[in-house]
């Protein structure tokens, strides 16, 4: 068991060392920016600060602008699952099961040929159900 931690450990910090894990102020800014850039009314974002993402004509795209801000997901090369278990096992590999969970459950390719909005929020939103607590635990 330990050497499985030690494992994780080293593979999450060579991960990390590529990808600026980012804080709970960056996360706070990259909420404010995509807050400006689609002008979403006060009381839906108060949802959004709190990782709740009702619909509204902006929820998709104000999903993939926080998302690439936050360094989880490029228009051109979708979600990178690398950069989301560092992000969120930076801290603590004992959530390491359930991201991965809601990564194998929820990560597609956009077979789909959605718009990249809703491909974003589709994925993120089905990932965030299971992940909910620990995006919280982070970031408010």
């Amino acid at each position: 068991m330990k050497l499985l931690l030690i494992i994780v450990s080293t593979a999450v910090a060579l991960v990390t060392a590529k990808f600026d894990v980012r804080t709970k102020a960056d996360a706070l800014q990259a909420h404010e920016d995509c807050h400006e850039e689609y002008n979403i009314p006060d009381d839906i974002y108060e949802q959004y600060l709190n990782y709740q993402f009702p619909e509204h004509k902006y929820t998709n795209c104000y999903v993939k602008c926080w998302i690439e801000k936050m360094g989880i997901f490029t228009e051109n090369k979708g979600f990178n699952e690398k950069n989301i278990i560092a992000q969120y096992t930076h801290e603590d590999t004992k959530n390491l099961g359930t991201i991965r969970h809601g990564l194998e459950k929820c990560i597609d390719h956009n077979e789909w040929d959605s718009d990249t909005c809703t491909w974003a929020n589709r994925v993120f939103s089905c990932w965030l159900k299971v992940n909910r607590h620990v995006v919280r635990k982070m970031f408010t």
